[in-house]
């Protein structure tokens, strides 16, 4: 499935970054959020869906060329505004997620894009460590 479609099944709505792991080795960025849920419904909204629920559910980059995070300085972890896919001429993916940061020392939240270049995206479920959610 294209990284395209398979964004059309993933809801991350209200749903918050608890982490951000680089494994420069395996090439992959692993970004674990609170709660992932899945859009199943025809009409290609989230409608309350909860069967498929992935608590601490990590967003998993593949194949990863680069990642940028602008502004630099505060750290992503707070709610997930945004994810979307470009697909790119040369066969990789511009993902670019909108991840809010809040310091509990001043009021309100930075928005930081996070613009990773990658060939792949899958889900994976913590409590079945190693099987890849493709569609």
């Amino acid at each position: 499935m294209l990284a395209t479609d398979f964004l059309k099944t993933i809801y991350l709505g209200d749903r918050a970054c608890k982490s951000i792991t680089i494994d420069g080795w395996n090439s992959l960025v692993l970004i674990q959020v609170d709660e992932i849920s899945r859009i199943r419904s025809a009409s290609g909204q989230w409608d309350y869906y909860n069967d498929e629920n992935i608590v601490d559910g990590l967003l998993v980059f593949s194949r990863v060329k680069s990642i940028h995070f602008d502004p630099t300085g505060p750290i992503p972890n707070d709610y997930i505004n945004d994810l979307e896919a470009e697909f790119l001429p040369d066969g990789n993916y511009c993902f670019r997620l909108s991840i809010s940061s809040g310091n509990g020392e001043n009021p309100g939240t930075t928005e930081i894009i996070i613009s990773i270049v990658a060939q792949g995206l899958h889900l994976e479920d913590p409590s079945v460590p190693g099987v890849r959610i493709e569609n």
